[in-house]
């Protein structure tokens, strides 16, 4: 049950966004990349992923790069899996694609655990807002000081 390394690279990209919001200046993508310790191809890919889902921005030009395309209260964890990876399903029988069915052919008591635990991480990540984080990081750079 673990989230790829994508998800996790955005997180750091938008973050990163979210600190300078609403800043009018793009942020290059070797930027993020290097102070983020983020592959810069893979980077670009996940933008242009994040771009078509909603969340940034980019400008062109010498002068381009990134922003956030809406206020990071407004942009959530959940967004950013979604975006990244598609719904958040623990095991195969939840799956929307997929029959549904136990693979056994009978009803299995766990279904209705990992439902529980799909929707519990979903609610936890949607609650979770990149301001709410920017906000957490301030907290703990001001308390490290």
């Amino acid at each position: 049950m673990k989230f790829g390394v994508g998800v996790d690279y955005s997180l750091k990209a938008l973050l990163m966004l979210a600190e300078r919001y609403p800043g009018s200046e793009p942020t290059r993508v070797e930027e993020i990349a290097a102070s983020q310790g983020i592959p810069e191809n893979y980077l670009r890919r996940l933008l242009i992923e994040l771009k078509r889902g909603g969340l940034v921005a980019s400008q062109k030009g010498p002068s381009g790069g990134y922003l956030l395309a809406r206020s990071p209260a407004r942009i959530s964890m959940a967004d950013v899996l979604q975006i990244v990876e598609g719904d958040y399903c623990p095991v195969d029988c939840l799956e929307e694609a997929g029959s549904g069915q136990c693979p056994r052919g009978v009803p299995c008591p766990m279904r209705d655990v990992w439902r529980e635990v799909r929707e519990s991480v979903t609610l936890i990540l949607a609650r979770a807002t990149l301001q709410s984080l920017a906000d957490k990081r301030k907290t703990a750079i001001n308390y490290s000081i």
